[in-house]
């Protein structure tokens, strides 16, 4: 699923020329009391980016190193991520990252609202903020969905389709006050890089919050933040 920004065609390239001769962009993140775009629960689809640079009108243009799209996602909201940190994504396959070097990691992204143009090789942003901070803002919000964990099939149910965990992860979850841990990797896959779920959960009273959430699907991953709670003391 990861392809280098060097291989693009030449008229690709003449684009990004083209953009970049409009100026360097801003890192100026957004004031968090502007951030009406998106709430909690919010999907949110991790793009590998190369370069990019503003738009005419506003906005920003990103080339897109990976992963490779069939289909737009569903969700207007994309995590990019620069493709010089594309080694996080082989340590957390190995179950090799700590909550410290998520937040780093999720530190030098940002969230943001756009899509997919140019037969998905740029990703066009309308607006953008740094995503730990939105995950810091938002860690104290209350109103989040509490799910009940479903021991007979190991999942959550946020939606009509299961968010598989294991009963492991989620008897660590209920112990540890804060962590970062594989929830679920495929049985019949075998690997995290084909299909696995990664969560970031906080003690929050009497509930665990699950602060972020990375689905991956081959090399696709679909990232939640605050999605929902469960119960800390099992019934």
């Amino acid at each position: 699923w990861w392809t280098c920004s060097a291989g693009f065609r030449r008229s690709t390239l003449a684009t990004i020329s083209r953009v970049l001769d409009l100026g360097v962009f801003s890192t100026t993140p957004m004031p968090r009391a502007a951030l009406t775009w998106i709430e909690p629960g919010a999907s949110a689809t991790l793009i590998w980016h190369g370069a990019a640079a503003s738009q005419p009108g506003g906005g920003r243009l990103y080339v897109v190193s990976g992963p490779i799209l069939e289909q737009a996602p569903a969700s207007p909201y994309f995590i990019l991520a620069a493709e010089e940190d594309g080694d996080f994504a082989v340590q957390l396959y190995r179950g090799q990252v700590t909550l410290p070097e998520l937040r780093a990691f999720l530190s030098r992204c940002r969230i943001t609202r756009g899509a997919l143009v140019d037969d998905q090789q740029y990703v066009a942003t309308a607006e953008e903020v740094p995503v730990l901070a939105v995950l810091d803002d938002w860690r104290e919000r209350p109103g989040l969905p509490a799910l009940p964990y479903l021991d007979d099939i190991g999942a959550f149910m946020p939606a009509s389709a299961p968010l598989y965990v294991t009963a492991e992860a989620h008897a660590a979850a209920q112990s540890e006050p804060e962590q970062f841990s594989t929830a679920w990797v495929c049985d019949e896959c075998g690997e995290a890089e084909d299909a696995a779920v990664f969560f970031w959960t906080a003690h929050r009273g009497p509930l665990v919050r699950v602060c972020f959430l990375i689905h991956n699907d081959a090399g696709v991953w679909t990232c939640r933040l605050h999605p929902f709670e469960f119960a800390k003391e099992t019934a």
